[in-house]
């Protein structure tokens, strides 16, 4: 049977990279049967950047009903068996649509895949989301579902959804992003296949959802108390349906169970952000935890990056623990500023750098 794989492009005001996102799907080695590009209710000239593209596109202009409704009505217009959406500020690789097509077999939920970190530029920083080392089968995935309630997923454009999972729960009303939801309940519809290569890029700036607070301002990290009020929504929306399909999850605090989330807990005590569920965690504890989930990861790199990250930070008085907290989300920047400076430096003396700028 032929598949047939549509790319739902979801865009509000990113006039700068919307662009960008629409020609990374026509550029597919594999062309996309359908690319829907849905504005809504933009106010810059989004509008105007995608009626460029004629009929190479079917663009959707509808008055602004939020990010969720966006994806449920991008949805409601495809008829594809496999649906990707991308968000207006990522892009796919070339290759994106020819990898997934040839990963995909009957039974899936998903095909997911990781991408690279760019900064509002388009300037790789060297980094992945969700850093796969290598090829998972979907036993591998399963089998940590059943254990764990979870297993490692990427954000919304590193995902290729089974038309017959999305029409079982779709349209979602989320706590926050639709990937949250859907990565966390894929399991219990079908497989989910990783591939282990970078298949897109996801682009840091200073208007990441996850990196605003309630009223939409731009944090130097992400508002914890928040995420982790959202996480504890999704695995309840994650409960529900596990019941609806008799699937037995582990009992306890699924958010133990996820390294992510480990992290936010403990840097929220830290820096002594208040949070839901505070009253059963404690410093020690955060630490210990974190450091059995880090023993899991793919690499003995990794294993001991989240391990000395883990205790500095459960040692580090608050004034240190803040500080550490905005390095590590903001870390491409100051970087980028302190070679910026050690440049400048250099021209004085009439000395060049011997590197290429990321």
């Amino acid at each position: 049977m032929t598949l047939r794989i549509a790319i739902v492009i979801t865009c509000y005001n990113y006039e700068k990279y919307v662009g960008g996102a629409i020609e990374s799907a026509l550029g597919q080695t594999r062309p996309a049967d359908e690319i829907i590009v849905l504005d809504d209710g933009s106010t810059d000239n989004s509008a105007s950047v995608i009626s460029g593209y004629g009929g190479r596109i079917s663009p959707i202009f509808q008055s602004n009903g939020g990010y969720k409704e966006a994806i449920n009505r991008g949805f409601r217009e495809t008829s594809s068996d496999i649906v990707l959406f991308l968000d207006a500020d990522d892009a796919l690789h070339p290759t994106a649509l020819e990898k997934v097509e040839k990963a995909w077999c009957p039974g899936l939920a998903k095909v997911q895949f990781d991408l690279d970190i760019i900064d509002g530029e388009g300037r790789r920083l060297g980094r992945r989301f969700a850093n796969f080392a290598r090829d998972i089968p979907c036993r591998t995935v399963a089998a940590s579902f059943r254990t764990t309630g979870t297993y490692r997923w990427p954000v919304t454009s590193g995902n290729a959804h089974a038309r017959q999972f999305l029409e079982q729960v779709m349209p979602l009303t989320p706590p926050v992003g639709h990937d949250g939801v859907l990565n966390t309940i894929a399991p219990l519809f079908g497989g989910v296949f990783t591939i282990g290569e970078a298949l897109g890029a996801y682009r840091l700036h200073g208007r990441n959802m996850s990196m605003t607070d309630a009223r939409g301002a731009f944090k130097r990290h992400p508002d914890f108390s928040r995420q982790i009020s959202f996480r504890r929504r999704e695995f309840d929306m994650l409960r529900e349906h596990a019941r609806a399909k008799s699937f037995p999850l582990p009992d306890g605090n699924l958010l133990d169970n996820e390294l992510v989330f480990v992290n936010y807990r403990l840097m929220s005590r830290k820096i002594g952000q208040a949070y839901e569920g505070q009253e059963s965690d404690s410093v020690p504890r955060l630490w210990w935890r974190g450091l059995r989930l880090a023993m899991a990861e793919s690499s003995w790199r990794a294993v001991l990056a989240n391990g000395a990250w883990l205790t500095l930070l459960a040692l580090a008085p608050r004034r240190l623990a803040s500080a550490m907290v905005a390095l590590r989300f903001n870390r491409a920047a100051f970087f980028r500023a302190a070679r910026e400076r050690a440049d400048r430096a250099l021209a004085l003396f009439g000395l060049r750098p011997h590197r290429v700028l990321p």
